[in-house]
C-alpha cells in the first residue's frame, strides 16, 4: 500500500501513531521519534477524544518500556510470534504419517501417498 493510499483513507476520527527512524546513509541507528497525530476536526466528544489519546499514548510508551524491561519485551515478543503462527497456514509435511507395530502400519488421517500408488 502506498503512503498516498493511506493518507487518502484517513478519517477525521482517526488517530495515527507515527514512528520515524533516525538513520544515516540508509542505515537505522536504533533510535526513533514517536508521535501521535489526530485531526483538529475530530468529531469525538472531549471525553472520548481524551480516552483514545490516552490509549494511543500508552501504546507509544511501549517502546521505552520494552527497551528497559526484559520481561515485558520477551512477553510481547512471544505474543507477536504466536499471533503470527496462528495467522500462517500450517506447513504440510512431506513425510507420510503413520505408526508402526512390527509389520503393521497404521495410517493416520493426514497420511499422503508418495509417487505412484
Amino acid at each position: 500500500m502506498k503512503v498516498s493510499d493511506i493518507l487518502s483513507d484517513l478519517k477525521e476520527e482517526d488517530f495515527v501513531i507515527r514512528i520515524t527512524p533516525f538513520h544515516e546513509d540508509g542505515n537505522w541507528d536504533g533510535d526513533v521519534t514517536v508521535g501521535l497525530v489526530s485531526s483538529s476536526d475530530n468529531p469525538l466528544n472531549d471525553e472520548d477524544f481524551a480516552y483514545l489519546s490516552h490509549l494511543c499514548s500508552m501504546l507509544c510508551s511501549v517502546i521505552p518500556v520494552i527497551e528497559e524491561d526484559e520481561y515485558v519485551r520477551d512477553a510481547l515478543h512471544h505474543y507477536v510470534l504466536h499471533r503470527l503462527d496462528d495467522e500462517l497456514p500450517e506447513k504440510e509435511d512431506d513425510e507420510p504419517k503413520y505408526t508402526s507395530n512390527g509389520n503393521v502400519l497404521t495410517l493416520t488421517l493426514t497420511t499422503k501417498t508418495r509417487g505412484n500408488a
